[in-house]
């Protein structure tokens, strides 16, 4: 995952006007490529149970605030595709081809998980770098 998105929104969360950027406080700069290789080590899982989506942690980044984002971004952008998911899962066709159309279907969120993924990491570096 690149790091330089997080750092991005870092300078966008810090308020500054892109005209007169504020410098980023070199400890929280510090923070986004820690957090961003920590992430990236993550990986989880999502399911409905009982009707409700839910993300389990398969593999630790070693970090539970760093897991956190990693669930919060997969659950947040699943909720909106998961009744397509559901109705693929559900209709007709081979299991092969259930999982082609369900495998295309959760590829075409990786722009969202990318976005709210750099915003837990922009948000944990703020917090961890003082600012």
């Amino acid at each position: 995952m690149n790091w330089l998105a997080p750092l991005v929104l870092v300078i966008a969360q810090a308020g500054a006007p892109a005209a007169t950027p504020k410098p980023i406080d070199p400890r929280v700069a510090a923070q986004v490529p820690l957090i961003t290789d920590k992430l990236a080590q993550w990986r989880g899982t999502w399911a409905a149970v009982d009707g409700k989506l839910a993300c389990r942690t398969v593999r630790t980044s070693g970090d539970e605030e760093i897991d956190k984002i990693g669930c919060f971004a997969t659950l947040t952008c699943v909720k909106p595709a998961y009744p397509e998911l559901k109705a693929i899962a559900d209709g007709k066709g081979t299991e092969p081809e259930k999982k082609a159309r369900m495998r295309a279907k959760l590829s075409s969120l990786d722009p969202c998980l990318k976005q709210h993924r750099g915003q837990g990491i922009a948000a944990l570096a703020l917090k961890r770098g003082g600012a």
